[in-house]
């Protein structure tokens, strides 16, 4: 069992999103700092971000004009939706609509969690594919992204990442650093860990 960090308030959101999402039979997983924090490192978000699929947008798009919220900002790779005011914060989705996008879907983990019962996370693996794609897609949003990275690479250092989460793959992680050119970023973080005595964690070569 994984113990949330989550403020009470985006608690009983995620909640509510994630019975709304399951009862539609739509696939998504938890991204971003909530999936940092169950990964072990607690971190204040007042958004929730979640990834799913492009071909669902007009079902998601109804619950969530349901649930209270209204489309902000909307692409062919995003959405963010607000509630009235503002009050319960952002719900930022991710949207895939490829087969690496789809397979990041299909690994994702059900976690259990002390309040909110199960809802789905990506892997560690894919954590890092997305953050990946984002310093490469996003420059003015990098120094953060790739904070993230140091800080989850922190915790394997640290050998902090629960055991329901599977090994780090090193070698999906390089591909995709190759094909959005962030192998050096990749690296730097990686020669960091295989030279610390005290790291290791659940690591694929």
């Amino acid at each position: 069992m994984v113990q949330s960090t989550t403020p009470e308030k985006l608690t009983n959101v995620l909640t509510i999103i994630t019975r709304n999402l399951k009862q539609s039979r739509i696939p998504f997983a938890v991204i971003g700092a909530m999936a940092l924090g169950l990964y072990g490192l607690p971190r204040f978000t007042a958004d929730i971000d979640l990834i799913t699929e492009r071909r669902f947008w007009t079902e998601l798009q109804s619950i969530m004009k349901r649930l209270g919220y209204t489309c902000s900002r909307k692409t062919d790779t995003f959405a963010q939706f607000e509630s009235e005011l503002g009050v319960l914060g952002y719900i930022d989705y991710m949207f895939v609509n490829t087969p690496d996008g789809s397979a990041i879907l299909e690994r994702r983990v059900e976690i259990k969690d002390e309040l909110m019962g199960k809802y789905p996370v990506v892997q560690p693996t894919d954590y890092l594919i997305l953050k990946i794609m984002a310093v490469a897609n996003n420059p003015e949003r990098s120094v953060k992204d790739e904070a993230d990275i140091a800080a989850f690479f922190n915790l394997m250092q640290n050998r902090q990442v629960p055991d329901i989460f599977e090994p780090l793959n090193m070698q999906r992680i390089r591909l995709f650093a190759d094909r959005f050119g962030q192998r050096s970023l990749v690296e730097k973080y990686v020669a960091r860990l295989q030279t610390d005595k005290g790291g290791g964690g659940k690591f694929e070569l």
